[in-house]
């Protein structure tokens, strides 16, 4: 079981970076600081088409990811408090949303728009319009799937999921360097948009977590069977 659940926690991990690679393909040249609102909707077609495919598959892992969590929450809190965990769980639902909507129905709908011979003032008003709409869902999405950093934290923080707090600042200082290597590569190297899949990395902190707690249960129950 312990194993199982290691390799579900890995799945999400490898999630993380396939959300990672398929916003590379839809930020990769651009400069998405930019005061540009639609320079997203310029990208070619067959990049979001590649961003959509990569999309499909990250969420699947993130949603194996989110169930090691979940069995991780239940086995060291309690069926009780497990249930909080629905709240990730929709959430891996909800960044396959966001990912297909904002970043490949709106481009597509915008390129559709040119074809049509619409103004591209005509499309800025639209977008606006519908983003006023999604706003309030995507806020949801986002707050649903960072209540997993604060059970993380509280998981590591209570002793719980059987790991040492200072897990914790390794975990973090690994993905600020993480993201120092995005920022020099991205200003040294002239590679604009490497910064757009920080935040799908940073959900690699979700999992980790799960899979060192269930790799030291693994071991421990090894030990306990071992006799000593």
């Amino acid at each position: 079981m312990y194993d199982n659940n290691k390799n579900l926690a890995l799945c999400g991990v490898a999630g993380a970076v396939l959300y990672a690679v398929s916003d590379w393909f839809l930020y990769f040249g651009i400069e998405i600081d930019s005061a540009d609102m639609i320079a997203l909707c310029r990208v070619e077609e067959w990049r979001l088409m590649a961003s959509m495919w990569v999309g499909v598959f990250g969420s699947f892992g993130l949603l194996l990811g989110f169930i090691s969590l979940y069995r991780l929450v239940k086995s060291s809190f309690g069926k009780k408090w497990s249930c909080i965990m629905i709240f990730p769980i929709l959430a891996a639902g909800g960044i396959l949303y966001c990912h297909f909507v904002l970043g490949v129905y709106n481009p597509l709908t915008y390129q559709s728009a040119i074809k049509s011979n619409v103004s591209e003032n005509q499309i800025i008003g639209m977008l606006e319009y519908a983003s006023g709409y999604l706003m309030p869902l995507t806020l949801a999405i986002v707050i649903c799937g960072y209540m997993a950093e604060i059970i993380v934290i509280v998981g590591i923080l209570s002793g719980k999921f059987g790991l040492k707090k200072r897990f914790l600042l390794f975990m973090y200082m690994g993905f600020a360097c993480v993201v120092l290597l995005l920022f020099f590569g991205s200003k040294v190297f002239g590679l604009a948009g490497l910064k757009g899949g920080r935040e799908s990395l940073f959900e690699i902190t979700f999992f980790l977590p799960a899979f060192f707690s269930w790799k030291e249960k693994s071991k421990n129950q090894d030990l306990i069977g071992d006799g000593k």
